[in-house]
């Protein structure tokens, strides 16, 4: 492409594109993607860059896949979209509920289709308030979250996630999410994260503070995974389930990243053993190749919700849910999944990945805190990573590995001088390979530029 041609695009978005998390100031020059192969994007000028982060964790699959192009195009021929409210149907969103419920959990029962993960977890929390109050306890509607963790941005999503940086500006929150506890996460010198605000006395105390019978349910990720990468300690999810039942609680498996094999498990809280009442999945489950969520419920939560009668039904609904192209397009990447083994391989890269920063964080005298579950890693640069010890804000050494990792070629995010890794589940053993080395070009640049 031409750079005037650029240009004038660049023009046009600028003074007409409101893009998420928007500012102007960022996005003076954006990387235009022409389009995507495998696990790498390729730019307007023809630069390759691997695509470190899945897009936004969600192209599993990885990009250009014509099999998903031709089973949307096939169902589109046919119907792209019908009016799916009661009384109405379709067989490619019939099959993906069955088969959803089949991947999940063995305690799943029904599936509920949205768009995206906040629609997934805003169905969750209205679910959850409407179980308890067919179940006669209209009392219970708080809904108890973690801090630093980030479960979407309607209103509702928003509230019940629990980095603060996404409050300001848009008036009161829902007053019943409350994130645990009620004490400020803590943050070193240089504004990282401490994992301990995923500690589960946190969530013990607030439990106890708010009431147990005013809360519906506790939400959770078991990976944190745009507040940082960090995945809850092993004694963590079996605890909390604990607490749950004992407290007639319900637990939300906040699973929209990692659902549909991001971990090496088909859902990641299979690691520790552990059921969920609910589940929120979006992002793999079709690869984004056509926006889809699903909110997964239990049998016991199923059973309660269909038992009403007519004039106390679950009045809840989305225009586009169980869309029939996106059902079909869902049912071909989950089947894509199983047939390339991609939840063997993502378990397999993962423990590649792993070991590669490991080893880059022996070599490098700033790497540290390297983390995460799966093929979901994350690292920190530190002034001293033995004493936890960051460098102080102004370095902004987070901005600048992120800038040099693009220049050579690897593009993802950063959670303030964090950098995340979650490439897409089709990544070869050479690919990791490739990410490895572009990572320890890119920090010792950084590091030898302060």
């Amino acid at each position: 492409m031409e750079d005037a041609r650029y240009q004038e695009l660049v023009h046009k978005d600028r003074a007409h594109w409101v893009h998420p998390l928007h500012h102007p100031v960022a996005h003076q020059t954006p990387i235009l993607v022409d389009r995507g192969e495998g696990i790498y994007l390729l730019g307007h000028d023809g630069k390759r860059y691997i695509d470190g982060l899945s897009a936004l964790w969600n192209v599993a699959v990885g990009h250009g896949r014509t099999e998903l192009a031709q089973a949307a195009a096939a169902q589109m021929s046919l119907a792209a979209f019908t009016n799916n409210y009661v009384g109405f149907t379709n067989e490619p969103a019939i099959e993906l509920a069955a088969k959803v419920v089949d991947l999940c959990y063995p305690n799943m029962q029904a599936a509920f289709f949205g768009n995206s993960g906040s629609e997934a977890n805003e169905t969750n929390f209205k679910a959850a308030r409407y179980y308890w109050s067919i179940k006669g306890r209209p009392e219970k509607v708080k809904i108890i979250s973690r801090a630093e963790s980030y479960h979407g941005n309607t209103l509702a999503a928003m509230s019940m996630t629990g980095m603060k940086v996404y409050y300001p500006n848009f008036g009161p929150r829902v007053s019943e999410v409350i994130p645990a506890a009620s004490v400020e996460p803590k943050l070193s010198g240089g504004g990282r994260i401490d994992p301990a605000n995923i500690d589960i006395d946190r969530m013990i105390e607030t439990i106890e503070e708010e009431g147990p019978n005013s809360i519906a349910a506790v939400i959770a990720e078991p990976v944190q995974g745009a507040g940082g990468i960090h995945p809850a300690p092993p004694d963590y999810f079996p605890r909390l389930r604990h607490i749950c039942d004992q407290n007639d609680i319900l637990l939300i498996a906040d699973e929209v990243i990692t659902g549909f094999g991001r971990t090496g498990k088909w859902f990641a809280l299979e690691h520790y053993d552990v059921l969920p009442d609910m589940v929120s999945t979006a992002k793999a489950i079709s690869s984004a190749y056509i926006p889809m969520s699903a909110s997964i419920w239990s049998q016991d939560v199923h059973d309660t919700i269909i038992s009403t009668d007519p004039g106390t039904r679950f009045m809840h609904a989305y225009t586009n849910s169980g869309h029939s192209a996106g059902a079909a397009v869902s049912l071909r990447n989950l089947q894509i999944m199983e047939d390339e083994h991609l939840i063997q391989n993502a378990a397999a890269r993962g423990d590649q990945l792993r070991a590669g920063l490991d080893k880059l964080a022996a070599d490098h005298p700033n790497l540290g805190n390297v983390r995460g579950l799966g093929f979901m890693q994350g690292f920190d640069l530190l002034q001293d990573p033995a004493t936890d010890t960051p460098f102080p804000m102004e370095a902004g050494v987070g901005g600048k590995l992120l800038a040099e990792c693009t220049n050579r070629g690897l593009v993802s995010r950063i959670r303030l001088d964090s950098y995340l890794l979650a490439p897409p589940l089709i990544t070869t053993e050479q690919q990791v390979n490739d990410i490895l080395n572009i990572v320890d070009e890119s920090v010792r640049a950084v590091i030898a530029g302060l």
